[in-house]
């Protein structure tokens, strides 16, 4: 019987890793978080709600790990993420049976903060993860301004996150208008749904189906069809606060079908497998042909694009230094998730969660108010559009102050100076 070559072996080693990847893609873990509202709006539809988690953490097999947030004003962890079994789905019930539904408002931008805690630092990193919200409202401290703002940070940073971590987001909710579709956003760009609950008895169908989502991570949004609510647009502050094209990964893509897709990553490992035989038979080639000296030439370096320094001076006994570069940075109240943003904190309740954001465009820096309630300042002047910053100016979230500088401007002025004092010698 004659032997298979090496390179046979390590194609057929490959093709069976191929067919394995393809195969265990609907045994992976999965991860869920609930969050649900714990505020008295929730009170009349609290007994129907309970039941529907109790029977959902029921329904779910050792493969599932479960978590539970309750939050009004301020979310809280009442169950860490834990695998399935009798003690975790009595940790569950004593969860829903301190409920007690005496919140007057609903901070859920905070509650999904949470919740993507949870499941980015705990969550296995090989499992689907999912969110299921249980909201009646989007509403924080009773006020507009900040319930916009919230929204807002949601959009840019919360669902940024979810799409990064490959997190699911789902939405159940008792409210049409502004709730639902501030909701539909969220979920939907995260390759979730959200439902609009008319009755308590419809929420185990809910569940169901959403429990049926998460088998497949290839099925597009699901649209709901339990309530018909008419198209709402969003506030004029938070229309145009779209997540940028960036951010779209796998999850988002609707309208490729299951079947389509598993035979698009099969073809895509088979090509994978073949480029690394082209690969394999170039260097096979090329090994045995000598270059002449003169070719080989070292490699051309780039010069790196323009750098500048945002320093901290409002504590003129603490001064920072911020790095400016590639990465957007973000100043604000309050951090993300996303490694390519850098965030830049100002703890100041006058400061806003998602405040501002500096951005290098070509060879010049600029800087973008993000909808904030006090405004942003470049020299005591309030910016209502884009600014391009240039070196010395003075830039302030409401009160805090930073200087924008260009380092190449120091070395220019040193060089100068220097100059005139040999002249002057």
């Amino acid at each position: 019987m004659p032997r298979k070559s090496p390179v046979r072996r390590v194609f057929i080693a490959l093709f069976a890793v191929a067919l394995c990847i393809f195969s265990l893609e609907a045994w992976a873990d999965q991860d869920v978080v609930l969050v649900l509202d714990n505020s008295s709006n929730m009170q009349a539809t609290a007994q129907a709600v309970a039941q529907a988690v109790a029977d959902f953490v029921d329904s779910r097999g050792p493969d599932t790990r479960i978590a539970v947030i309750v939050y009004a004003k301020t979310p809280a962890l009442q169950v860490p993420l834990t695998p399935i079994s009798g003690a975790s789905r009595r940790q569950v019930s004593d969860a829903l049976r301190r409920m007690d539904y005496h919140g007057q408002l609903s901070d859920t931008a905070a509650g999904v903060g949470q919740a993507l805690a949870e499941i980015v630092n705990h969550g296995e990193d090989h499992g689907q993860k999912s969110i299921i919200l249980v909201a009646d409202d989007f509403e924080n401290l009773g006020n507009v301004a900040a319930n916009e703002n919230d929204i807002r940070w949601t959009m840019r940073s919360l669902v940024p996150t979810a799409l990064y971590n490959h997190v699911r987001i789902y939405g159940i909710t008792f409210a049409s208008g502004a709730v639902y579709k501030t909701l539909e956003a969220l979920t939907q760009r995260t390759g979730g749904s959200v439902f609009y609950v008319a009755r308590g008895s419809d929420l185990a169908g809910v569940f169901q189906r959403i429990s049926a989502s998460m088998l497949n991570t290839d099925t597009a949004p699901m649209q709901s069809a339990l309530g018909q609510v008419a198209p709402l647009a969003f506030p004029p502050a938070i229309a145009g606060s779209a997540i940028p094209e960036q951010f779209n990964t796998p999850l988002t893509r609707r309208n490729i079908q299951p079947t389509r897709t598993r035979w698009l990553w099969l073809i895509g490992l088979l090509a994978l497998i073949a480029a690394f035989f082209g690969i394999y038979a170039a260097w096979n080639i090329m090994r045995h042909i000598r270059i002449p000296r003169k070719l080989m030439k070292p490699l051309v370096s780039y010069a790196e694009g323009p750098r500048a320094v945002l320093y901290d001076i409002s504590n003129p006994n603490d001064i920072k230094r911020f790095e400016l570069a590639e990465r957007s940075t973000l100043l604000g109240r309050v951090a993300g998730y996303d490694p390519e943003v850098q965030y830049v904190l100002v703890k100041e309740k006058t400061v806003g969660r998602c405040h501002a954001v500096i951005e290098r465009r070509g060879h010049s820096f600029w800087i973008m108010d993000q909808g904030s309630i006090n405004g942003t300042f470049v020299n005591g002047e309030r910016i209502t559009a884009d600014r391009a910053l240039k070196h010395g100016d003075i830039v302030a979230i409401h009160r805090h102050e930073f200087e924008f500088m260009i380092p190449e401007y120091f070395e220019s002025e040193s060089t100068v100076v220097g100059a005139r004092e040999q002249l002057s010698g």
